[in-house]
């Protein structure tokens, strides 16, 4: 029996569904793309550059929200 693909996001394991981008990802969690940061595998992600990048099973994402101040 083959276990399904799996992501980590923030520590916690998802199903991945195939062909997922961060973009839908960020969706699916009600995040604004715009209000985030975002590490897949180490690599960085503006909240401007989540939709070009497909998930792969076993990837492991952060995502940090940015907050303002001075």
């Amino acid at each position: 029996m083959t276990r399904p693909a799996t992501l980590t996001v923030n520590g916690e394991a998802r199903p991945l569904t195939p062909g997922l981008t961060l973009d839908a990802l960020l969706r699916d969690l009600n995040i604004d793309p715009a209000r985030v940061a975002v590490a897949v595998n180490d690599d960085f992600y503006p909240g401007a550059r989540a939709p070009e990048r497909t998930l792969e099973a076993g990837d492991v994402i952060e995502i940090v929200r940015i907050i303002g101040g001075g």
